[in-house]
């Protein structure tokens, strides 16, 4: 039992200062952030900060970590236990996607104020492995067979892209919109496109 409970004290501990820093960042320039600024948000000493991280980065890396590994669980969570499904029915893993990013919407920022590539990319990959680790994508049939790895970028790429502008937007649609718009995105084909300001070259 102490050890149960010196290891609850200690998740707390990393816990608080993940929030500790996450609000900081959000504050102020990451680079302009100390570990004494962490601790003392936290209600810590520098001490108790060290026995966690060796350093402020190692910290961002933590938080990092657990949230690209949250995002990949969300993915794939409501479809445990399940052999196929529908693509009508994807529904629920999209907009639990949205959900969870929702929910840890200040890690987002954070991490995305450190550096939006890195997070930008990360997420690519992040999805990229989840979905050829757990999922495969069977397509109806087309008239142009189609490369599996490119339907894997596309359909990455698009999710990763709205996720982005939603940040941007700072998170003003609801996760139910997002998710609808991001299924209506990906399963509407493109009809026809028109130019606007178009001028005839025989005038």
């Amino acid at each position: 039992m102490p050890d149960e409970k010196t290891s609850r004290a200690a998740r707390r501990t990393r816990l608080a200062l993940k929030l500790a820093f996450v609000e900081l960042i959000l504050e102020k320039e990451y680079e302009a952030v100390t570990i004494l600024d962490v601790a003392n948000r936290a209600d810590y000493n520098r001490g108790t900060f060290y026995k966690h991280y060796n350093s402020k980065e190692d910290l961002l890396r933590d938080i990092h970590d657990d949230f690209l590994l949250s995002i990949a669980d969300a993915l794939v969570r409501p479809y445990q236990g399940l052999k196929q499904i529908d693509t009508a029915r994807i529904a629920p893993s999209i907009q639990d996607l949205f959900l969870h990013i929702e929910q840890h919407k200040s890690e987002f920022l954070a991490l995305a104020k450190v550096s939006r590539e890195k997070l930008h990319s990360d997420l690519i990959a992040t999805l990229h492995h989840s979905m050829s680790e757990s999922m495969h994508i069977e397509l109806k049939p087309a008239p142009l067979p189609i490369e599996y790895e490119i339907l894997l970028s596309y359909q990455i790429s698009a999710t990763v892209g709205v996720i982005m502008y939603w940040a941007d937007t700072n998170f003003k649609y609801s996760t139910s919109y997002m998710a609808d718009q991001l299924l209506g995105l990906i399963n509407t084909p493109i009809d026809h496109i028109t130019f606007r300001n178009h001028t005839s070259r025989n005038q």
